[in-house]
């Protein structure tokens, strides 16, 4: 992770806001073994650092998001895979041991220009919101390559939209275009090219002008309730509601709102 502009991912951070850029343009910013450690430090960073309320990933030169694995590096005969490692590393892995099942508790919100494939797809499916550009594209190819989707690109898809599209894209393996990613619910909005990073810190800024705590509150509670039965879910809201309730953070948004601040 370095700012140096040969580097596989870019960092920077304005005020509350960090942008992590995927800067391989001349490969599609194609996901080699050399930004995997600066992709889940740039994540970690996102995740541990208390002056960063929201992370913006996105990817360099305008062609695409990442078209995934680099697969000319896969091909090479000393190449363990883009996991690397057995098949008993591979399941000895912990979640979170790579950038796709980090847990970042802040939001995080993908801007997407170009290619969303693979590796790239279930990239921005690790994030809370994804807006994109007409030109771009969408798709899990790795069944027509021989293998299933990994990084979580199943499990996370089957959440993100309605099952009939999903097991559609995961069992062709076919791109859908930016309107059908927007109508199945893959993107919240469409933008054009020269206002996608100015729309993702926008919106950035907004939430992250919101109370932080509660903020990752509400995402911790929108990514667990769809696993839990209704019951269950609302008990968990009403506990961590009562929890915040009982920080300055909580106790001073009335107060500001009395006062006429907001």
């Amino acid at each position: 992770m370095t700012d140096g502009a040969e580097a596989a991912v870019l960092f920077e951070a304005d005020g509350h806001v960090a942008r992590i850029t995927l800067n391989r343009p001349h490969a599609m910013n194609a996901l080699d073994t050399a930004a995997r450690e600066p992709l889940l430090e740039a994540m970690t960073r996102v995740h541990e650092d208390p002056g960063i309320r929201v992370g913006i990933l996105t990817g360099a030169g305008g062609r695409a998001f990442s078209a995934g694995a680099d697969l000319k590096e896969w091909a090479r005969p000393d190449s363990p895979g883009f996991s690397g490692g057995s098949a008993q590393d591979a399941l000895a892995k912990e979640p979170g041991d790579e950038f796709f099942t980090i847990r970042v508790a802040k939001p995080l919100i993908a801007a997407i220009d170009g290619y969303c494939l693979a590796g790239g797809l279930e990239l921005a499916l690790a994030c809370d919101l994804r807006i994109a550009t007409p030109a771009s594209s969408f798709g899990l190819p790795e069944v027509q390559r021989g293998f299933p989707p990994g990084g979580g690109g199943v499990q996370r898809l089957v959440r993100a939209i309605s099952l009939a599209p999903a097991m559609e894209m995961l069992l062709t393996g076919e791109r859908i275009d930016a309107e059908t990613a927007l109508r199945w619910g893959l993107v919240s909005r469409l933008v054009p090219s020269e206002e996608l990073l100015a729309t993702a810190t926008d919106l950035a800024e907004r939430i992250a002008a919101n109370a932080p705590l509660a903020t990752r509150v509400v995402k911790e509670l929108a990514l667990a309730s769809p696993d839990q039965p209704l019951g269950q879910a609302l008990q968990l809201g009403s506990v961590l509601r009562w929890i915040v309730g009982q920080t300055p953070e909580a106790q001073e948004g009335p107060r500001a709102f009395a006062r006429g601040d907001g």
